[in-house]
């Protein structure tokens, strides 16, 4: 099912609030109004949507192979909503939907800060993880291309996804970003939990290998034990 709340980006460098919205696709779907009728509620109150924040739009085709008709399909934030919904009327499914939307967006919010607050913490490991690295006894080998491929290695291994696919995240990726700003906070829990993991090992004087075992070993533990948890 699609989520109620969308947002173009995972990046936490940008990512705010305002950011997170819903279409006039979901709300027709979910408020059990045929799509023309609530596309053209947002035409007739368009000015007073915009007088809220700019009414963004895309074209989007109807046919699954990207050729024939299109049409267009409304962004709306939560304030935009908050003024839209209730000029759906008040049956038994707009209702529901009000309830489901204004719950998703506390979902999103609360996660966004979540996510702002576990990468704070990590920030000072991070700089441990940076020194350690530096002073490793293998940094000779590949110098500074190190740091990244300790980093993807952490990334992926709690993503499950590969450095690509977590870049895709992002709808703006270019290479000076961190892929930490595109984790959720679950994610960032983990990448936490392994970083110590690497920094005890690196400071040991391990190499790669045994480390990425580790992490890689860690990481499958803790999805088993989770597994049985909710058996």
């Amino acid at each position: 099912m699609t989520p109620l709340v969308l947002f173009d980006s995972l990046d936490l460098s940008k990512a705010s609030n305002e950011n997170f919205y819903t279409t006039t696709e979901i709300i027709a779907e979910r408020s059990d109004n045929s799509y023309k009728v609530v596309s053209d509620l947002v035409r007739k109150y368009r000015s007073e949507l915009e007088k809220i924040a700019p009414l963004n739009s895309f074209l989007k085709k109807l046919n699954a192979n990207d050729v024939g008709r299109s049409r267009k399909v409304y962004h709306l934030n939560e304030q935009q909503t908050l003024f839209f919904i209730p000029l759906l009327g008040n049956t038994p499914a707009v209702v529901q939907f009000k309830f489901d939307l204004a719950a998703a967006f506390v979902a999103l919010r609360n996660e966004l800060q979540a996510r702002k607050i576990a990468r704070a913490v990590e920030k000072p490991k991070g700089i441990t993880l940076h020194q350690a690295i530096s002073e490793w006894n293998h940094y000779p080998r590949h110098g500074k291309i190190w740091h990244t491929i300790i980093r993807s290695l952490l990334a992926t291994t709690v993503t499950g996804l590969t450095k690509k696919q977590i870049q895709a995240r992002d709808t703006d990726w270019r290479k000076e970003k961190t892929l930490l700003d595109l984790l959720d906070s679950e994610e960032m829990e983990r990448y936490k939990m392994l970083e110590n993991i690497v920094i005890s090992m690196i400071e040991a004087g391990s190499d790669y290998d045994p480390i990425k075992a580790a992490i890689k070993s860690t990481m499958t533990t803790k999805k088993a034990e989770t597994t049985t948890e909710t058996a």
